[in-house]
């Protein structure tokens, strides 16, 4: 059945339905070969099988509404401050905050594409491709990082000790958390399912962060504000033994799938309780994280400083947590496509993608299904209805119970602790018998 004519219906914001067919056109071109006569993708507007399409309303909340100057055709490095080298040093940092060693970073290598040559008689022709190992490593290690003059610090929650790592080199900071790792719960009891847990829970919860209303993804907050002591104790030593502020760095926060979710409320975090401003945010893969008022909340701030990469078209996962739920990206978007031998979504494949992505084709495009507005206006009624009732109901319950703020918890806790590791210092140094 040819479901051609609906291209007219369901054109994306922006682009013409000839524009449609000339990509898709393009699309089909690519994928000729006889032994490739099946094409099927996942895409927030439609999926292509074989000859036809249909639509898929995925991915209904691209946001739309960036500045004039921030539009299409501008750079992606006019939007959130990363060039193609920079989002390439940003995805080696989300690899290494999955736990991988040396060894194992060294072992991975780009693919190439090396042209296949057959002789027929005295003819030569060209019949395809051979994905082939390229001697280029494709990611720096630890030590290489830290011969550039990187300091490299895990940091933990209650059940592990490499929730992401910090990467700090002069006056710049890069927070990196890791995706859902799956382990074996024969190994490691149940909390091998913690991630898979977290990824599950996605109901919606309130926070001090967010304003009236607002609400985020339970799993991915309560993972957050798990590892969150253990950060902030990272970031405000580093701080002070510079003599500076938290503030006062640029702070770079990346990760990849669950990852650049929790990234998206630590950026959050620094900007409304640190008062930082110089954070600019690079996630790979991402699932949304807030509601439609949350999602305006972080855009007021940092909307221009916020870029997530997606493989257009073949990744799900930026899917998950749907519009209709109430949830809404935020940020740019760039998108990628899997490069040919790298399965979709790891975070492999988004590096390679953008290391062999032509210069003008790194630009964003937040271009939007028809979906969009039905769906954007049953967001607005379940963030104005169940969102002010759940965020009532969360002060209610604070109010009776003597609920405290969880984020000035941390800091004075931190403060007093710094506070007793000055008082032994003085103590050491002016009554050394009575310290010692």
């Amino acid at each position: 059945m040819d479901f051609s004519f609906l291209r007219n219906w369901f054109s994306t914001t922006g682009t013409s339905a000839s524009s449609i067919d000339s990509q898709l056109e393009q699309s089909s071109s690519i994928l000729a070969d006889d032994d490739k006569c099946k094409m099927e993708e996942y895409d927030d507007e439609f999926e292509i099988i074989e000859d036809y399409e249909f639509i898929n309303p995925a991915d209904p909340n691209e946001l739309h509404s960036l500045p004039s100057d921030y539009q299409i055709d501008k750079s992606i490095v006019g939007i959130a401050g990363f060039n193609k080298e920079k989002l390439l040093e940003m995805s080696n940092f989300s690899k290494i905050s999955y736990g991988d060693d040396d060894n194992k970073l060294s072992e991975k290598r780009c693919n190439t594409l090396a042209e296949e040559v057959y002789k027929t008689g005295f003819e030569v022709t060209t019949e395809g491709y051979e994905i082939i190992p390229s001697p280029e490593k494709m990611y720096k290690t630890r030590a290489e990082l830290t011969k550039e003059g990187y300091e490299i610090i895990p940091f933990g929650n209650s059940f592990e000790k490499d929730a992401g790592h910090v990467f700090i080199k002069g006056k710049e900071i890069t927070v990196a958390y890791h995706g859902t790792r799956l382990k074996n719960p024969l190994e490691y009891g149940l909390s091998g399912l913690n991630d898979g847990i977290t990824d599950l829970n996605a109901s919606f919860t309130t926070s001090k962060l967010l304003p009236d209303g607002g609400r985020i993804h339970r799993g991915f907050y309560n993972s957050f504000t798990d590892s969150w002591p253990n950060l902030y104790g990272i970031l405000k030593s580093h701080a002070e033994k510079q003599g500076s502020e938290i503030k006062d760095f640029k702070i770079n926060l990346t990760g990849h799938s669950m990852g650049g979710a929790i990234a998206k409320i630590a950026a959050l975090c620094l900007n409304k309780t640190e008062g930082a401003e110089d954070i600019h945010v690079a996630t790979f893969g991402d699932p949304r994280v807030f509601d439609l008022t949350a999602s305006k909340f972080y855009n007021d701030v940092l909307q221009e400083k916020t870029i997530r990469v997606t493989q257009h078209r073949q990744d799900p996962v930026p899917a998950v947590s749907p519009g209709l739920f109430g949830y809404a990206h935020v940020g740019a978007q760039l998108r990628i496509s899997a490069p040919e031998g790298y399965s979709f979504h790891k975070i492999d494949g988004y590096h390679e993608a953008v290391k062999v992505m032509d210069e003008s084709d790194f630009k964003s495009n937040n271009n939007v299904s028809l979906f969009y507005y039905p769906v954007r206006a049953l967001s607005r009624v379940n963030s104005a209805v169940l969102g002010n009732a759940q965020y009532y109901a969360a002060n209610a319950v604070n109010y009776i119970f003597g609920g405290s703020n969880f984020f000035e918890e941390v800091k004075n806790k931190n403060s007093s602790q710094v506070e007793q590791v000055e008082v032994e210092q003085i103590a050491r140094e002016n009554f050394p018998a009575i310290a010692g």
